[in-house]
């Protein structure tokens, strides 16, 4: 969490599997010494292979968070976007994941699959209206959010990215 104003890092919560003491260590020491998202952005993190990834997740997080306050990155919480489900708001939900992980779980929320990588060719298939709110997803999202540029290069304006993509989605889903 950092404040939009002035990129202070307030705050930070990290989960997953395994021990994520070393992630919680990284950002206390960035809340203790008041650091901004800018300087987060550009740490230089210690790596090695056996103990670190060449891209710290804190480091990506940072990156995040700086597209987020510049407006790069649009995104939509899961309990967003179940609020908005239940309250009937007319959106397209579109999933860029592959047909075979498709097939394996999907979230049955009403999305429509068109994969990453026919998503420019299919485009037709998309509302005509660029200003209707889409809802781009995969497994994480980062395919979710490559789809979202591609929609915005092509005009639509109300693309947001689904946090997390399904593996974050904490809802019943089908199959």
């Amino acid at each position: 969490m950092a404040d939009k104003e002035t990129g202070k890092i307030l705050g930070a919560q990290c989960l997953g599997p395994g021990d994520v003491s070393k992630q919680l260590a990284i950002w206390a020491t960035a809340i203790k010494g008041q650091l901004r998202i800018e300087d987060m952005v550009n740490a230089d993190l210690p790596y090695a292979p056996p103990f670190s990834l060449a891209i710290d997740h804190s480091i990506a997080t940072a990156h995040i968070m700086q597209n987020k306050i510049k407006g790069v990155f649009n995104g939509i919480s899961a309990m967003v976007l179940n609020k908005k489900l239940a309250a009937g708001d007319p959106m397209f939900i579109l999933d860029v994941r592959g047909g075979d992980e498709y097939e394996q779980t999907r979230l049955g929320i009403g999305e429509t699959l068109i994969p990453l990588g026919v998503l420019r060719k299919r485009l037709s298939e998309l509302p005509n209206d660029k200003n209707k709110e889409i809802i781009t997803y995969c497994k994480i999202s980062l395919r979710g959010y490559e789809a979202a540029v591609i929609l915005q290069a092509h005009g639509y304006k109300n693309v947001k990215v689904l946090e997390g993509g399904i593996a974050a989605w904490p809802f019943a889903k089908e199959k």
